[in-house]
């Protein structure tokens, strides 16, 4: 696991530092922050489109507002269409994209990881074993692959795709 670099300080660094830090976190660090933001949109996007099904004027409410991730997540349980089994793990990876974007040094952990878990198939936990064995970026890859099928199988398209199968 990669080291967390100690924050900088905006206001005294040089520019050379700030260069050399921005660089860093944009260009080398951080694999499985790409997958836990990718995610984070993926999965926002499967709320956006529950709710949508769920409501008579979907516009009035997500055209004209901007509602937080937290917020989608929420209604879309209480209109029920977001299972209770579903709901930590949106909430999870809502505070894993929240704790990057709040602290750029955070280094994600496996604990964390093992909270977006719903129920995994036995050749899904095997192949996470083997993530994690290869470091925290791949085992963020395929959590979050693995939570993306969870969450689209919501979808009233995914219904219809498996019973033509």
């Amino acid at each position: 696991m990669k080291r967390a670099k100690p924050p900088i300080d905006f206001a005294t660094a040089t520019y050379a530092e700030l260069d050399d830090y921005g660089m860093g976190m944009l260009v080398y660090d951080s694999a499985e922050l790409s997958s836990i933001l990718r995610g984070h949109l993926l999965i926002e996007r499967i709320l956006e489109t529950l709710i949508a099904n769920s409501l008579k004027r979907p516009d009035r409410i997500l055209e004209k507002h901007r509602l937080t991730f937290e917020l989608k997540v929420d209604l879309a349980s209480a209109l029920g269409v977001l299972p209770d089994s579903h709901l930590g793990a949106a909430k999870a990876l809502n505070g894993i994209r929240n704790a990057y974007a709040h602290n750029e040094s955070h280094q994600l952990t496996l604990n964390e990881l093992n909270s977006l878990k719903l129920k995994w198939e036995p050749l899904q936990s095997e192949a996470y074993a083997v993530a994690c064995k290869k470091g925290v970026a791949e085992a963020a890859k395929l959590s979050i692959i693995f939570l993306h099928w969870s969450f689209l199988n919501l979808l009233p398209q995914a219904k219809s795709r498996h019973a033509e199968a």
